[in-house]
């Protein structure tokens, strides 16, 4: 401790007296981090100014191995590997001061391990061999099947294989098993999120053609891979559509274990994509997440995005009416859309309730700013001008229902008027902040005077989910996104019909939507075989980040979180999760019109994305996968591929069958077999590079990068 000190004198006698004390505080002194994650340290300077402080992370004496980092603000990460000592030591000082400190002592943990994906999916009764993608193991970490310990060899942070065995059922059904990974001490834990293996003998048969169960899985999945499509063409297209409903949800990552930034939460996306049993979820949720746009721009950390994740999964098959509260109580949204801590109206300092949200739910999440007909097509005035769903006045009026509500109250804590920043459970109202003046809605309802805010916050969703534009609107994108960037308005009409009414007299219900999109006779229609005839405006562009994920489905890749696929989607356009405005990844009202005199719409949105630039960025990243590779964390197998590379037609066929449905033009086939054979020998080499030109081919093409 040092001081600054002045001369005193008493009756002739000089002493020193300090004059205030130059101190540092860490907080806390001693803390176990797992590594992986991320600690945030806090300091508290006296007696000197500025009261910044400055970092530094060393191992005691003697220790080998590393310390890790801590930023300039106290943010501490660990190393990538536990040093000898199994301790670190954080030290911070004044800047002012810098003789002056305090130290804290770290002992470092393993990592929590998480469990993406397994290989195989399903598995029979009896001795099974189980590989188990993910990160995070360690040595002695082990694979628990049902609750069973199995026999686990370590083979790589993010890989693990176990031997046990599985018991089958009397009926031959297949059932599903849970696994996770525990890693050992120090700091033993057990993976939060869980894969489900499926146990017993697949279903047999062909109740649908190869074609046909390839297509519908570009619309109803990430794209086919071989086992879906087996599984499709034994049990039929509803079937499907029914075991999708229950199927386990592909979970994120839980926040506390994972590092501050969302390249793991946004890696574990593309291993669910390619190998979550909940394909249709996670297609309708990412849909969701280009409507109910809460932008990872802004809302950064797992902490705040990852329960918002939750919710479109949770609720891509519930009520939409359950949906547009959920998304309107989720802190996440609040956050980024400024209804958290949203104050009424304040004549002494002139303010007023904030229009951001009011103005978006309706605009982009609900109705849109024009009136439609069922079919998605504008209603017009009797002077042919679009006629509008809302004005700024009903937007003032909607800001004051969302008035009064704040984050959360963290356990423990006190609601206050404005709760601190906290993103677990809804939004919660503090009752006094609340605008209880009268409000006119639209079409006229008046929400009178003296509610609270949650009486008026049920009033205002039931108002807008009951506005005759909700289904089109909606039912329009989720076509566009699934199926067909330019549906038929008859199409849109069906299904805003089952919007309306699911059959059983309940509006809204998501589940019926969604099916009947995929079940549409226009969603069908290609079946058949495709109808290339010019103009052609059926099915729609592969988005970025649902090509990645197709192309690996379609290579049958092992994914794991240590993944880069976000940085290839982001090179073509689309970051996961993190579009640049509300708007989406796509300017409002874009269409590209079938001709220049006609102005029929035949491009949706997404071709926004489908720069010149972008064009041969696709094909760019395809050579990556294909020649270059994607290191440990998306692991092509090119044996199967390899092995058909002496006889070139058939190799072409497998092809065509994994990309193409098996309905590649003929003129494209002859094109690419004659590509095949100009690649002489007969080694394994050759034959891989046959392999390898083929998919090049064929999957940098626009017949893939289309869908019909």
């Amino acid at each position: 401790m040092r001081g600054i000190a002045i001369r005193v004198i008493f009756a002739g006698l000089c002493v020193f007296a300090p004059l205030y004390a130059q101190t540092i505080t860490v907080t806390p002194t001693a803390v176990s981090v797992h590594l992986g994650t991320f600690f945030q340290f806090s300091d508290k300077v006296t007696g000197v100014t500025p009261t910044t402080a400055g970092w530094t992370v060393a191992l005691p004496a003697g220790a080998t191995g590393s310390p890790g980092t801590i930023s300039a603000g106290g943010r501490y990460t660990p190393p990538a590997a536990i040093p000898s000592t199994g301790t670190v030591i954080v030290t911070v000082s004044p800047t002012a001061a810098p003789t002056v400190s305090a130290t804290a002592t770290v002992t470092l943990l393993n990592p929590y391990p998480t469990v993406a994906s397994t290989s195989p999916a399903s598995i029979p009764a009896g001795a099974f061999t189980l590989t188990v993608n993910g990160s995070g193991f360690v040595p002695g970490a082990q694979v628990v099947f049902g609750g069973v310990p199995l026999v686990t060899t370590y083979v790589s942070a993010t890989r693990l294989t176990a031997i046990g065995t599985a018991t089958g059922v009397a009926a031959g059904n297949q059932y599903p098993v849970t696994v996770t990974v525990t890693n050992p001490d120090p700091g033993s834990a057990t993976s939060a999120g869980v894969v489900t293996v499926l146990v017993g003998p697949p279903v047999s048969g062909h109740r649908v053609a190869l074609n046909v169960a390839a297509r519908f899985l570009d619309q109803a999945a990430f794209g086919p891979d071989a086992a879906s499509i087996a599984k499709v063409q034994a049990v039929g297209l509803q079937t499907y559509l029914n075991e999708q409903l229950t199927a386990p949800i592909s979970p994120y990552p839980d926040p506390s274990t994972t590092g501050f930034g969302l390249g793991q939460v946004q890696a574990r996306f593309f291993v669910n994509a390619v190998h979550g049993q909940d394909q249709l979820r996670q297609r309708v949720a990412f849909v969701l997440s280009q409507i109910f746009v809460a932008s990872a721009v802004e809302e950064n950390s797992p902490t705040q995005l990852v329960p918002y994740l939750q919710i479109l999964k949770n609720d891509a098959f519930v009520n939409f009416r359950q949906l547009m509260e959920d998304v309107t109580l989720s802190p996440t949204m609040g956050e980024y859309l400024d209804m958290r801590n949203n104050d009424k109206a304040n004549p002494a300092t002139d303010t007023r309730a904030n229009e951001n949200y009011a103005r978006e739910l309706m605009q982009l999440f609900t109705i849109g700013l024009s009136q439609l007909n069922q079919d998605g097509s504008l209603q017009l005035d009797a002077s042919g001008n679009p006629i509008p769903t809302y004005d700024q006045t009903t937007i003032q009026n909607f800001a004051k229902i969302y008035t009064g509500w704040t984050y959360p109250t963290k356990p423990g804590a006190t609601l206050k008027e404005h709760n601190p920043a906290y993103f677990v459970g809804p939004m919660v109202p503090f009752e006094s902040n609340h605008d209880t003046t009268s409000k006119t809605l639209l079409n006229g309802l008046v929400v009178p005077a003296g509610g609270t805010a949650e009486s008026d916050l049920k009033a205002a969703l039931d108002n807008i989910f009951n506005h005759p534009n909700v289904g089109p609107f909606i039912s329009k994108q989720l076509i566009q996104h699934l199926v067909s960037s330019n549906p038929s308005p008859a199409y849109v009409s069906r299904i805003s019909a089952v919007f309306n009414d699911d059959g059983a007299g309940v509006r809204g219900n998501m589940w019926a939507v969604v099916k009947a999109i995929l079940l549409d006779p226009e969603a069908r229609a290609g079946d058949d075989g495709p109808a290339l005839t010019p103009p052609d405006t059926s099915g729609h562009l592969r988005e970025p980040v649902f090509a990645v994920a197709s192309i690996l489905r379609g290579l049958g890749a092992m994914v794991n979180d240590t993944n880069n696929l976000t940085g290839q989607a982001t090179t073509l356009g689309q970051t996961v999760f993190a579009p640049p405005t509300v708007f989406s990844y796509f300017a409002p009202g874009f269409s590209i019109p079938a001709d220049f005199t006609s102005g029929a719409t035949v491009l949706g949105p997404e071709f926004q994305l489908q720069t010149p630039s972008n064009a041969v960025g696709r094909a760019n990243m395809v050579n990556t996968f294909v020649y270059n590779g994607l290191g440990n964390g998306a692991v092509i197998d090119w044996t199967a591929l390899t092995a058909l590379g002496a006889t070139p037609q058939a190799l072409v066929d497998a092809v065509n069958n994994a990309f193409m449905y098996g309905e590649m033009p003929a003129a494209m086939q002859t094109q690419i077999l004659s590509a095949v054979n100009a690649i002489t020998g007969s080694t394994t080499a050759v034959y891989k590079a046959r392999a390898q030109a083929a998919v090049y081919l064929t999957v940098s093409s626009s017949y893939y990068n289309v869908e019909h």
